[in-house]
């Protein structure tokens, strides 16, 4: 379990680096003054016509039987941020407008229904992917994490476990800060 909080948080700040990277990069593009445009580059995935061949989002690797889309909570508190693979373990950034834990267990209530639309092909998902952590956070730093076994997940989907017990199941691994 340790090796995960450690994971989390390291994920975390790497995703928060990344993101205030790509924020700088796009403020200089469009500030250069360069004679040939960067996605003309077909060793970079250009085609040599100004358009490229994938779009950033392409570049990460996709979560088999996920529709990463289609992942949201009914909540006006908790919104996703970033869902990223890494092996058979699927990491989850949430961008959260309170700290308060009671108040954000309310607000996941949903979580089950959530994953519950997004998972578009079970069989695909349960063969490849083990477990799904998310990390809540606000204003860039971790507010709570927590996991869900991908077990669980499928066991709510088949009706083989109630919402309140999936909820019960899943707030149980949280690590509050």
């Amino acid at each position: 379990m340790e090796r995960r909080k450690i994971l989390l948080g390291s994920g975390a700040a790497l995703a928060t680096v990344l993101a205030g990277c790509s924020s700088d990069e796009t403020g200089d593009d469009s500030e250069s003054n360069n004679d040939g445009d960067d996605n003309d580059d077909e060793s970079l995935g250009g085609n040599g016509n100004g358009d490229t061949n994938e779009t950033e989002t392409d570049t990460k690797p996709k979560v088999p039987g996920l529709d990463s889309d289609k992942l949201t909570l009914d909540s006006d508190k908790i919104s996703i941020k970033d869902v990223n693979k890494d092996g058979d373990e699927v990491d989850v950034v949430a961008t959260t407008t309170t700290t308060d834990p009671e108040r954000l267990r309310t607000e996941l209530e949903s979580l089950g229904r959530a994953l519950a639309a997004a998972i578009t092909d079970r069989e695909k998902f349960k063969a490849e992917i083990k477990s799904v952590t998310w990390v809540l956070e606000s204003d860039g730093a971790k507010v709570m994490s927590f996991y869900v076994d991908v077990q669980w997940a499928i066991a709510f989907i088949n009706d083989e476990m109630s919402e309140d017990e999936f909820i019960e199941t899943v707030l149980d691994t949280t690590d509050e800060t």
